[in-house]
């Protein structure tokens, strides 16, 4: 398995990301928002240079964590997404990149999208990403109409394959309004579309659910990893800590992550993280390869 993290968790800056991915023993970088832009919006000159470091110091970028799809559904694909869609991609070819994350759309105030509903919304995008040779991976997220991994299941099924794939994110479980297990249930409802995995942790604290110190919280974190390894997963794990040691993420910054004011106090979190994670999966490879009796 090959670790990363999503840079905004952390920093702004594209040389404190790298720095940190270093430091932190990291392989690859996942980019959300950097220099208080979404990567989309990074002119192409920029992308270049940012290539050129990240191939010197033998870092990859796994994924573009995008915010496609993440806003209030239409009669169709808003346009505006579509031009997002192909910006990442532009974005994705320069950086060497395969994969972008999506979503389902903000769930609507009469409800809840079914996943025949939904799979409609996708064939213009599936057009578009086989003609630029690249991957939407579906994130399962609480404020959309996928917000377990079940129901991304569902729609994925509905899906072609070749251009669409599945977020493992067990932490978003905990927030679930339907209440899904992040694990066995959640893990197995997208083992077989699985393509990428989202890391972090969360409790729920005075009836509201909470990100903390990965290791600590509600997602049985040993028994996904075991899982993983059994099933000799070679993908990303990229750390999403969601939370910060000196201040409390807002809702909105839960909803939508993006700029200086989220990534404000990181760093020390996806260090912990970073070393919590690594222990955790030194431990679940001990245990799948029998060294360690249940």
């Amino acid at each position: 398995m090959k670790l990363a993290f999503i840079t905004d968790e952390a920093t702004q800056s594209f040389e404190e990301a790298v720095r940190l991915a270093k430091r932190c023993g990291l392989a690859g970088l996942e980019l959300r928002s950097i220099c208080d832009r979404p990567v989309e919006q990074i002119p192409h000159g920029q992308l270049k240079e940012w290539r050129a470091r990240l191939d010197a110091e033998g870092l990859t970028v796994c994924n573009l964590a995008s915010s496609f799809c993440k806003c209030e559904p239409e009669e169709t694909v808003p346009a505006s997404e579509l031009e997002k869609l192909s910006l990442l991609c532009d974005a994705a070819d320069i950086l060497g990149c395969e994969t972008i994350r999506g979503f389902a759309f903000f769930v609507p105030k009469e409800g809840r999208i079914m996943a025949e509903g939904l799979a409609p919304f996708f064939e213009l995008p599936a057009k578009l990403l086989r003609e630029r040779g690249k991957r939407l991976l579906l994130e399962a997220d609480p404020s959309v109409n996928t917000t377990n991994h079940r129901t991304l299941s569902e729609l994925l099924a509905l899906l072609d394959r070749e251009v669409f794939g599945a977020i493992y994110d067990p932490g978003n479980d905990i927030y679930d309004p339907l209440g899904e297990t992040p694990f066995p249930e959640g893990y197995r409802a997208v083992a077989s579309c699985l393509s990428h995995v989202h890391i972090k942790d969360a409790i729920v604290k005075e009836g509201k659910p909470i990100c903390v110190k990965l290791g600590t919280g509600l997602v049985d974190y040993p028994g996904i990893l075991c899982a993983l390894a059994e099933e000799g997963y070679e993908g990303w794990l990229s750390l999403e800590p969601h939370y910060r040691k000196s201040l409390v993420l807002t809702e909105e910054q839960m909803r939508t992550p993006k700029g200086a004011d989220f990534s404000r106090g990181g760093t020390e979190a996806l260090v912990e993280s970073a070393q919590a994670l690594k222990a955790l999966i030194r431990g679940a490879e001990k245990k799948a390869c029998g060294e360690e009796k249940d």
